[in-house]
């Protein structure tokens, strides 16, 4: 990660954070479009911040690639511009409808089964050397702005602010990287909201203006994100090749070519018989470890046997070249999961799936801590009497078990916690909830603990702190717990003053609002032990 920051050509160290500035820009433009009429005030309030923390940059290792490189992703919940790229990648959605793309392999695979390729044609593959960070933003933006005549019908906005916006998005790119702010030159980050519609608008037109209007001999063109499946003539390999790369200075490509009449696309392989016919099968990359859920795994039974259900599916759909041994493959990919072979046996024994009619539900999802034996029993009371669905989910995760890759957040600049204050004169605690920065509520604590005696109506802190004399020790402040909701993360606050009530200052009302059943719980849960 060290060497990716120290390309110059796509980053460099700035000596400031422009958080700031750049949400002061991100709620002026939001505000205007407000004035103007062409946003509501649903979509204002969610599109405007005030407590926005700088994106996060983290590498995942490219295991498929020879030594491993890093692809660089920059988390950006909670950035300044994070909800204006979710709101204007929204508004973009109809430019991505093009002929050349695939949503899956499964889309992939009832394509091009069966058809036949002219007499001299071979399959081949193209990938982008790193797309997202080599979109040329301004190429972008222009490629936008005339086909806007594709967006225009869906909202209100006008051509010259959505402009601004997607602007906005598009040439502010930056990141905290160990302690460091680096800005983007160049190109689009992986993680914004905005970025995957944005690399497709680009490859659209790459394929629109070279493959689209070229005189060279292909007959199929797909693209899956950066990776496109080109059938073409053998003597216009080269040919083809040095077209695409002549189309822009940063975006270049690798060509990879069928082998013995098959290449490997997604996750399969693609056959061309001697017929010049097409057909797939499922294809496991060298670095794949084939692991799913284990059998033996915290999940409910159903998960798991869902999960193994899944797999017969996939692999069954995607494989139709006769003489390959599908079951052969699942059986060895669940016994690797430790699923007992009279399991696999059910498992294999499903029929291939046919289309019918299924009756969808239209019940809310809810999510329940699984614990066996004991989750199962009230999912299945819940399901029979309330229109709801219940998903279980396992308690515990293995993600506490991995490094933290990214910066952490100051614990000043967290928003939206619960959180708890000690004080320095007893044991007494307060507990408390914010949607602003957490060293601006403690400083409004502290203020407000100065005057405490002369305040006819204070909070719980200020209360202790002139009956008692005592001082809070607002540097030792800790965050209990987080939550975006508003409405959870006061129930959140609520359980929390509950479960240490007696060594809290706050008062009953406090937890006035909540739920009799969860109080019963946490009451006998304190006396049992």
């Amino acid at each position: 990660m060290d060497l990716l920051v120290q390309d110059d050509a796509v980053y460099r160290k700035s000596r400031r954070d422009p958080t700031s500035s750049y949400q002061t820009r991100n709620n002026q433009l939001v505000a205007s479009l407000y004035e103007k009429k062409s946003i509501d005030l649903r979509e204002k309030l969610n599109l405007v911040i005030n407590n926005a923390v700088s994106p996060k940059l983290y590498g995942l290792p490219k295991v498929h690639k020879d030594g491993t490189p890093m692809r660089p992703v920059v988390a950006f919940i909670g950035s300044p511009t994070y909800a204006l790229a979710k709101y204007v990648a929204t508004l973009l959605s109809p430019l991505s409808n093009s002929p050349y793309n695939v949503k899956d392999s499964m889309e992939l695979s009832r394509d091009i089964n069966g058809k036949k390729l002219p007499e001299g044609f071979i399959l081949a593959s193209l990938d982008v050397i790193s797309l997202f960070t080599n979109i040329p933003v301004r190429f972008a933006l222009e490629e936008v702005e005339r086909r806007f005549h594709e967006i225009e019908g869906h909202t209100k906005i006008e051509k010259k602010d959505f402009m601004r916006m997607l602007d906005l998005c598009l040439t502010t790119g930056y990141f905290s990287y160990n302690d460091e702010i680096y800005l983007q030159l160049d190109g689009v980050a992986m993680g914004s909201p905005i970025s995957p519609i944005i690399a497709d608008v680009v490859m659209q037109r790459l394929l629109d203006m070279t493959l689209g209007m070229s005189s060279l001999r292909i007959c199929c063109v797909r693209k899956y994100v950066d990776d496109l499946l080109v059938a073409v003539h053998r003597d216009d390999v080269d040919a083809m090749l040095d077209l695409v790369n002549s189309f822009h200075d940063n975006l270049k490509f690798t060509l990879e070519l069928e082998v013995e009449g098959k290449l490997a696309y997604l996750d399969m392989w693609l056959h061309r018989n001697e017929d010049n016919t097409l057909c797939t099968s499922w294809y496991s990359k060298p670095c794949a470890s084939n692991r799913i859920l284990n059998f033996n795994s915290g999940h409910a039974m159903n998960m798991i046997l869902n999960v193994g259900r899944n797999l017969v599916r996939r692999i069954r759909m995607l494989t139709t070249k006769q003489g390959v041994d599908v079951d052969a493959q699942i059986s060895r990919i669940l016994q690797l999961n430790d699923f007992p072979l009279s399991v696999i046996r059910k498992l294999l024994m499903t029929q291939r799936p046919r289309d019918a009619e299924v009756d969808v539900v239209d019940a809310p999802f809810r999510s329940l801590g699984y614990i066996k034996g004991v989750s199962e029993k009230i999912k299945k009371r819940v399901t029979g009497s309330a229109d709801v669905r219940l998903s279980l989910v396992p308690v515990e995760r293995v993600r506490k078990f991995f490094t933290h890759l990214k910066d952490k957040v100051p614990l000043g600049l967290r928003s939206n916690v619960v959180y708890e204050i000690p004080c320095s004169g007893c044991t007494k605690k307060y507990v408390g909830t914010t949607k602003q920065f957490l060293r601006a509520r403690l400083g409004q604590h502290q203020r407000d603990s100065r005057n405490a005696a002369d305040k006819r109506e204070t909070s719980a802190l200020c209360q202790h702190v002139a009956e008692t004399g005592h001082s809070f020790a607002f540097d030792d402040a800790r965050v209990l717990d987080s939550h975006r909701i508003y409405s959870k993360r006061m129930f959140l606050e609520m359980l929390h003053i509950k479960n240490g009530f007696r060594q809290n200052v706050n008062r009953r009302m406090d937890i006035a609002h909540l739920s009799a059943v969860y109080a019963g719980l946490m009451t006998f849960d304190a006396g049992g032990g």
